[in-house]
């Protein structure tokens, strides 16, 4: 028996008991699993396994959660527009903040790495895109819903969140990963003028191009006239 397959055979793994892992998740998500081998797998880096892993769990719920969310907030901000939701969802969703709230909820504690103690970069918050992905194949989606609600928007002062300064450049990159849109940056240092010039292209089209002192402001501006342009100025 290999050593991976004695790890994941053994009532004593790195995930704890089977009965505490369900007690987790009850506790943080509001549900029992059901085919706890599905949460196993969410929970699992693909340094530990390629064929073992949470990489296509947490594509699937990459999917899930941006429309659960996106609904939630519908509802939520009923007077809000179009931009305003696209940009707060994005804010809602991000790795930083998916990673910040795995934290907050102890996911970080069951997830399975080598050597996870070096910090691999979002490993929480894909996690927790993979345990949604879970949940939705296990439970359906009025639990997934109602998971979401309970280990992630519970947790997030919304109009706190909403007040805060926007990323322009995040929300262009989340909404192109949402859309299927890609988005490009290019840019160079200008020697006449000690400015830095970047191009920004959607789908391999030139959008615009902007100079500006620094590499980051000229991004930042250029992903908010174009988030301007794509919503028309609603947000």
């Amino acid at each position: 028996m290999s050593k991976l397959k004695a790890l994941f055979n053994s009532r004593k793994t790195a995930f704890g008991s089977k009965d505490k892992l369900i007690l987790y998740f009850n506790q943080y998500f509001g549900i029992k699993p059901k085919d706890i081998e599905l949460y196993k797998k969410a929970l699992t880096h693909k340094s530990v396994s390629a064929a073992f892993n949470n990489e296509r769990l947490e594509y699937l719920g990459d999917t899930i959660l941006s429309s659960i969310v996106a609904t939630y907030l519908f509802h939520k901000f009923p007077d809000k527009n179009e931009g305003g939701l696209t940009v707060l969802t994005s804010k809602v969703v991000t790795r930083d903040k998916l990673n910040e709230i795995g934290v907050h909820i102890n996911l970080n504690e069951h997830i399975i790495a080598i050597d996870f103690e070096k910090g691999y970069k979002n490993i929480v918050g894909n996690a927790y895109e993979a345990v949604i992905g879970a949940i939705f194949l296990d439970l359906g989606f009025e639990k997934t819903t109602k998971a979401i609600e309970k280990s992630l928007l519970n947790h997030i002062d919304l109009k706190e969140l909403d007040e805060a300064k926007t990323n322009y450049k995040s929300v262009l990159i989340v909404w192109g990963q949402k859309t299927g849109n890609k988005v490009v940056f290019k840019g160079k240092k200008l020697p006449e003028s000690n400015k830095y010039k970047s191009t920004l292209y959607i789908n391999k089209k030139k959008v615009n191009s902007i100079a500006k002192d620094s590499k980051k402001q000229a991004e930042l501006d250029l992903s908010q006239k174009a988030l301007n342009s794509l919503f028309l100025d609603d947000y």
